[in-house]
C-alpha cells in the first residue's frame, strides 16, 4: 500500500534526534572537562581503551556506509528494507552510531561520564522514533505493521539476518 501524499525524508527522525542529543550532550561535555579526572577511565591502560575503540569504529563506519547505501536504494525506489541488515533490526543507522561509532569515537576521551551519551542518544530516539514508523505505517501499511511486529526497533537479533 502505497500513500503518495506522506512524504518521508531520506533521513527521517535522525535530524532531530541528533540536534536534540547535541544540545543534551554540551552539559555532559562541559561537566566532563571541569571533573575530568573525577569521570576519567583509569583502571585500563590508554592502549587497551584505543584498540577498543578502534575495533568499534572498524566495525561501525563500513556498517553504517552500507547501511546508507541500503537506504537510499530503497528511498529511490519507495521501498520498505526488510533484509539484509534490516532483518535484524528495524532501525540499524542508530543501533550503529549507539553501540559503535559513538562509543568508539567516546573512548578516545578516557571519560565514563562522556560514554553516558550514547545513552542519551538512545532515550531520544525512543522518544521520537514513533512519529517515523507512524509515516512508515502509513506508506507500507501492513507490510511495515508485520516488519514491526517481527523485528526489534534497535537491539539487534543478529541470529534473524537474511539476505
Amino acid at each position: 500500500m502505497s500513500n503518495n501524499k506522506i512524504k518521508i525524508t531520506f533521513w527521517g527522525a535522525s535530524p532531530i534526534i541528533f540536534i536534540i542529543t547535541i544540545l543534551l550532550a554540551i552539559p555532559i561535555i562541559i561537566i566532563n572537562y571541569f571533573y575530568k579526572t573525577i569521570f576519567e577511565i583509569n583502571f585500563i591502560s590508554y592502549n587497551k581503551i584505543v584498540i577498543l575503540a578502534i575495533i568499534l569504529l572498524s566495525i561501525g563506519v563500513p556498517c553504517y556506509i552500507y547501511t546508507v547505501k541500503i537506504i537510499k536504494n530503497a528511498f529511490i525506489e519507495e521501498k520498505l528494507i526488510t533484509n539484509n541488515i534490516f532483518s535484524i533490526c528495524r532501525n540499524p543507522l542508530f543501533a550503529i552510531v549507539i553501540f559503535f561509532i559513538l562509543p568508539g569515537i567516546l573512548l578516545f576521551f578516557k571519560s565514563w561520564l562522556l560514554l553516558a551519551i550514547p545513552f542519551v542518544l538512545y532515550l531520544i530516539f525512543k522518544i521520537f522514533i514513533s512519529r517515523e514508523e507512524k509515516l512508515l505505517e502509513d506508506k507500507f501499511g501492513q507490510d511495515f505493521t508485520n516488519y514491526k511486529k517481527s523485528t526489534p526497533t534497535i537491539f539487534p537479533m543478529v541470529w534473524k539476518f537474511k539476505r
